[in-house]
């Protein structure tokens, strides 16, 4: 049985199933820096573009079209949008951008990383625990009407889209189905827990594999976990 410390951990998610939110939290729990919207920033620099632009495309594959565009030889404008204009990045570019940044934190752990294929990035890492949240699709939209505040007239289109474009992400660029069970080890229906629920089995699972020596460095404050 692998009982190596946990140094490292990733949060593959569905959109709407709080991710981020359970990200964010249990860094505060662990006292671990969390690798989530701060990537774009640090893909940009790395990219020399701003951050706006590298949003536009940061964990999107490219469309059909745009791949179609790619391998056609004669340019049929009326069936297909052309490669990106000089000065602007591709989709291709910014994903190798980001698992480079990616590969970079995660020299330096601990580490909490959000999404970007990062349970490919560190599959076989044997410090690492990988993380996957999901759930029904109706609760997944009222969560980010109420949280994210997005309109509900979209809402519903906005998870469908991320629902097709998280798994080719993954797909392209790892050559591997975001929804093989085999690449996470545990697995949360946030329609079944809380975000803290979910947190708090995450941190006991990493204190109980801690050294004696830092379990008592980290104690059992504010960023402990306690049974209750």
């Amino acid at each position: 049985m692998n009982r190596h410390p946990i140094q490292l951990i990733t949060v593959s998610r569905e959109f709407g199933a709080g991710g981020s939110q359970f990200a964010g939290d249990l860094g505060v729990q662990l006292g671990w820096p969390v690798l989530d919207h701060d990537i774009v920033h640090r893909i940009a620099a790395s990219v020399r573009m701003d951050d706006e632009t590298v949003e536009h495309f940061d964990e999107h594959p490219p469309s059909l079209l745009a791949r179609i565009a790619n391998l056609l030889v004669i340019p049929q404008p009326e069936l297909y949008e052309f490669p990106p204009p000089q000065g602007l990045p591709s989709h291709d570019q910014i994903a190798h951008a980001a698992t480079r940044v990616i590969q970079q934190a995660g020299a330096a752990p601990p580490l909490i990383v959000v999404g970007h294929g990062s349970q490919c990035i560190f599959a076989g890492r044997p410090d690492t625990l990988h993380v996957f949240l999901y759930g029904p699709f109706e609760a997944r939209v009222r969560r980010i009407v109420g949280r994210l505040q997005v309109d509900p007239a979209r809402a519903p289109a906005q998870v469908r889209q991320a629902d097709v474009e998280r798994p080719a992400y993954v797909q392209r660029y790892f050559h591997t189905d975001w929804h093989n069970d085999a690449l996470y080890d545990l697995q949360f229906n946030m329609a079944k827990l809380t975000v803290e629920d979910a947190v708090t089995m995450v941190a006991r699972l990493v204190r109980e594999r801690m050294p004696a020596a830092d379990v008592k460095a980290h104690g059992s404050g504010p960023g402990g976990v306690h049974a209750g």
